[in-house]
């Protein structure tokens, strides 16, 4: 019987997690901040908040196909009153929980200004999750979305409900 429990044990161990929540929480960080924003929408919140975007209006309908199979959102902003009052090392602190199948998709780097990592959880040709880390000097945001997202359906959002136009438009050359 303990044969078949580690088998069982070594076998679920191998099997790959649908998306992986991260530890987004850093007490001591919120303690320092003169403003945080803490957003935790698990998969029951998302399926409530899906309730209220009508099946008829296409882009509340977009959203709710977006939203519809996700795990969980989870948002965590820390603000403060002067510059270098947080660890940059928390980037690399967060970038160490995450798995061989967290792929960066997006990185943007400045001495002053705004910082970005953009990761994906990469399972095939599957997203199953994303993590933004944003800074400034005085500003830390991290958000972990879990599970499937549908890169098309995101993308089909862009320019709506305050997320930045995806697609560039082509400049005619004669103009």
């Amino acid at each position: 019987m303990r044969k078949y429990i580690l088998s069982l044990i070594l076998i679920l161990a191998a099997v790959p997690a649908s998306a992986q929540r991260i530890n987004l929480d850093f007490p001591d960080l919120a303690d320092r901040a003169t403003e945080v924003v803490d957003v935790t929408l698990d998969a029951n919140m998302l399926r409530l908040a899906a309730k209220f975007l009508s099946g008829t209006d296409a882009d509340e309908r977009a959203v709710r196909d977006v939203i519809g199979g996700l795990e969980g959102i989870y948002v965590r902003s820390y603000e403060f009153a002067h510059e270098g009052e947080y660890d940059r090392g928390l980037i690399d602190k967060v970038k160490s929980q995450l798995g061989p199948t967290w792929k960066p998709l997006v990185t943007v780097r400045s001495k002053t200004k705004e910082n970005v990592n953009i990761m994906a959880d990469m399972r095939g040709d599957k997203v199953t999750g994303l993590i933004i880390i944003a800074t400034e000097p005085r500003e830390f945001t991290i958000v972990n979305i879990n599970g499937p997202i549908d890169i098309d359906k995101l993308a089909s959002l862009s320019g709506q409900f305050g997320i930045p136009e995806m697609r560039k438009e082509r400049k005619n050359r004669d103009d």
